[in-house]
C-alpha cells in the first residue's frame, strides 16, 4: 500500500508535467491549490515524484532537469 503523501506528491508532479506541456485544466489548478496547502506534500517529495515519473517515462536526467528549471522559472 502506498503512503497517501506519496500518492498526492505524484498527482502534484503529474500536474506539473501537464503545466509544462500547456495542458492544465481548471480541475488541475484547484487540485494543485489543495495539494499546496497540505503540509505532508513537501517540495522535496514532489521533486522525488517528478523524478520517478520522468524515469518511468524513459526521460533522461537532462529532460528531468529541464522540466524542473521551467517549472521553477514560472
Amino acid at each position: 500500500m502506498r503512503d497517501a503523501s506519496w500518492v498526492k506528491a505524484r498527482i502534484a508532479a503529474r500536474i506539473l508535467l501537464r503545466r509544462d506541456s500547456g495542458r492544465v485544466t481548471g480541475r488541475d489548478r484547484r487540485l494543485a491549490g489543495r495539494l499546496a496547502q497540505d503540509p505532508r506534500v513537501s517540495d522535496r517529495l514532489i521533486d522525488q515524484a517528478l523524478a520517478s515519473i520522468c524515469a518511468q517515462k524513459g526521460l533522461g536526467p537532462a529532460d528531468y532537469h529541464a522540466i524542473l528549471r521551467r517549472t521553477l522559472a514560472a
